[in-house]
């Protein structure tokens, strides 16, 4: 039995073994869970544009015992009140990449989503790069963008003007290189 989470919630009524509890993680992400790669403006970065990725999970308010083992089971991330829905809602986010490598990653390459297992591994993908430092050289900042917007191609922002402000940036920094 699974009492280490008796302080949440009856331990009867959790899987009787901890590979159970896994299957049930896994199941509880491919319903209410996203790997997202999001892309945000950010000036103040070589690019002008960062790549963000989050895993998290969502539960209304009643559920949080849910959140709160996943926090446990990690051993990482937090629990927080869903943007725009704060009174009804939370959401488990882990966005330190450490811990998506070394935690979020390995876990859900072992025990498979099935709906989000496309969307998990271009997250996976993407992840990993960034923690090569593929998105510090411009056409590997592209490359992610690409991958990024692979998984989720409705945007705020066209990748074509995140590009083509990705190129103006690097030649503007080859002229002033150049010039000095």
């Amino acid at each position: 039995m699974l009492s280490e989470f008796k302080d949440l919630i009856d331990p009867r009524r959790l899987p009787s073994r901890r590979k159970y509890l896994y299957y049930y993680i896994v199941g509880l992400v491919d319903g209410e869970g996203c790997f997202s790669i999001s892309i945000k403006r950010q000036d103040d970065t070589r690019f002008g544009w960062v790549i963000d990725p989050v895993f998290h999970v969502t539960q209304s308010k009643d559920q949080m015992a849910i959140l709160e083992i996943l926090r446990r089971v990690f051993s990482c991330g937090r629990i927080i009140p869903k943007p725009g829905q704060e009174d009804s809602v939370l959401q488990y986010i882990v966005d330190a990449r450490r811990n998506l490598v070394e935690k979020i990653i390995p876990f859900f390459k072992k025990h498979k989503p099935i709906v989000k297992w496309r969307d998990f591994q271009y997250f996976a993908e993407i992840v990993e790069e960034l923690e090569k430092g593929a998105h510090r050289d411009p056409e590997g900042f592209k490359n992610l963008l690409r991958k990024a917007y692979e998984i989720s191609p409705d945007r705020k922002y066209r990748i074509e003007e995140i590009i083509s402000e990705v190129d103006r940036r690097v030649g503007a920094s080859e002229t002033i290189r150049r010039a000095s």
